[in-house]
């Protein structure tokens, strides 16, 4: 079993990440030192409950523990203020009380929601992530944010609230649709982007084999996992460092808005990216060439396929809500050169409006 642990800056604690093929049938046991309440608390949404509840469960209940499922609707319809008082009145009436643990069965999705909950039920319930999808295995079952969506905008109430043991089996990557995949594999390349060009050398290489190869994909998980480990442990709260997890994401987060949430977060994000690239050559002095193998190695696992009709304006008026906003313009992560960052604060908007342009011009038509 592989292991990070991620110490929390300025605080004497820090959690593991554990990372192993079928550790969904180890939970129970991964759980004992926490000495938690009988009473377990499992929130999935009702896809991953019919292929995983019985077996995650079952080793809980086979650890003594007891177990209690609630599920949601998949997709982001779940991160909706309406659903929280649901679940916390379901809390309530199971009798719930502040040592009881919740655990997040699912994606990002489940893991946010399940997390916010957790954060504000009783002023805060320990939580455990065990994330089933590859895009919450990297990245966001790690580093404590949680938060739900208004229909102004994603992830716009949310808080900071530090899981107390990330589970990460691979196997649950068996079921995953291709296309969540996807989704997965545009932040782990992005934490390449960002730390690890290496990484993206292995990527390029194994192309779509390293999902048909075990020990291949547990290595890539460890090794992008590892790296949002480090930034959070340097950077808890985003209060600078931790902004150059932001990579592809702030065009990204404005895409995905403007479709209504019809375009996958891992295509948003990819062309979030291939826009990033195009302003660090314009702004932060990355090579044309680099630029261009990146671009080419995002789209080459298919994240560049057509994206739907979108308004412009739409997009823009997105960025102009994002909550990393400033006065003076938008922030943007960008890259000297690959594996590196730089933040230039108040990147004007309307450059950002011209590579938007350029951008859903290549989308309308998939990145060529």
């Amino acid at each position: 079993m592989r292991e990070i642990e991620l110490p929390l800056p300025g605080r004497d604690l820090s959690y593991r990440l554990v990372i192993e093929p079928g550790l969904r049938h180890r939970l129970g046991p991964l759980l004992s030192p926490f000495r938690f309440p009988p009473q377990v608390v499992v929130i999935s949404d009702r896809r991953v409950a019919r292929l995983y509840s019985a077996e995650v469960l079952g080793s809980l209940t086979a650890a003594g523990l007891t177990p209690v499922l609630l599920t949601t609707p998949p997709g982001e319809r779940a991160k909706a203020w309406g659903v929280v008082p649901r679940l916390a009145r379901e809390l309530l009436a199971r009798g719930t009380h502040r040592r009881t643990p919740v655990i997040a069965l699912g994606g990002g999705v489940v893991g946010d929601l399940a997390g916010f909950l957790a954060s504000i039920f009783m002023r805060g319930l320990p939580f455990i992530q065990v994330p089933t999808t590859l895009l919450a295995m990297v990245d966001a079952a790690i580093g404590g944010k949680t938060a739900i969506n208004l229909p102004e905008g994603k992830n716009l109430l949310g808080t900071f609230h530090q899981p107390r043991m990330v589970v990460i089996d691979p196997e649950f990557l068996r079921t995953l649709p291709r296309a969540e995949r996807l989704n997965g594999l545009a932040e782990v390349l992005k934490a390449g982007f960002i730390r690890d060009r290496d990484l993206l050398a292995r990527l390029d290489a194994a192309g779509a084999g390293v999902f048909g190869d075990e020990a291949e994909l547990t290595d890539t998980i460890y090794r992008a996992a590892a790296i949002k480990a480090q930034v959070v442990s340097q950077d808890e709260r985003e209060s600078d460092f931790r902004r150059i997890l932001n990579f592809g994401h702030t065009l990204g987060h404005g895409l995905e808005q403007a479709s209504r949430f019809r375009l996958p977060h891992g295509r948003a994000v990819a062309w979030g990216m291939v826009a990033a690239l195009t302003l660090s050559e314009r702004l932060a002095g990355l090579a044309p060439a680099e630029a261009e193998w990146g671009r080419r190695l995002i789209c080459g696992f298919d994240l560049c396929r057509p994206l739907p009709e979108l308004n412009p304006e739409a997009v823009m008026a997105a960025l102009r809500l994002d909550k990393k906003r400033q006065e003076t313009g938008v922030p943007f992560v960008l890259l000297p050169r690959l594996g590196a960052t730089v933040i230039r604060d108040g990147v004007p908007l309307d450059l950002v409006a011209a590579v938007l342009g350029k951008i859903l011009g290549e989308g309308a038509r998939g990145f060529s």
